[in-house]
């Protein structure tokens, strides 16, 4: 009895984190997400859009500029946004992907580049996310 009564706080925070494991463990909803699911459009290539269908597309569209040459959102009627791919994981530019009520539209002159951070972008759950392929410039 001595030996429970000695150990007693290290006890009680062990038995709080075992039952807070088993109810993590037991809960039908592990992960937030299937990375099956979230995959699924990349393979099928029903993320990748030209200009027309990303013009065709109805609500506010923002779209996220990752290339060397800065695109003309205007030409698109958007908003554009000019991000550096390393920060577009950083909590603000996360927060304005976030907020816009449309979709979203990832432009890179690299397009392995805007796959990477489409899937990354899909798996924490923003959905209604695109890649923009082929020539943006104007002719």
């Amino acid at each position: 009895m001595k030996f429970l009564k000695q150990y007693r706080i290290i006890l009680s925070i062990f038995i709080l984190v075992l039952i807070l494991v088993l109810i993590r463990t037991l809960s039908p909803g592990n992960f937030k997400y299937d990375a099956v699911k979230w995959a699924e459009p990349s393979a099928t290539g029903s993320n990748i859009i030209n200009e027309a269908q990303m013009e065709a597309m109805t609500g506010k569209k923002l779209l996220v500029d990752m290339g060397t040459e800065p695109v003309s959102a205007n030409r698109f009627g958007n908003t554009s946004v000019r991000m550096e791919p390393g920060s577009i994981l950083e909590k603000l530019q996360i927060r304005l992907i976030r907020k816009n009520k449309g979709p979203v539209i990832l432009y890179s002159d690299n397009i392995s580049e805007a796959a990477k951070l489409w899937m990354i972008l899909s798996e924490m759950g923003i959905k209604d996310l695109y890649i923009l392929s082929g020539s943006t410039t104007e002719e």
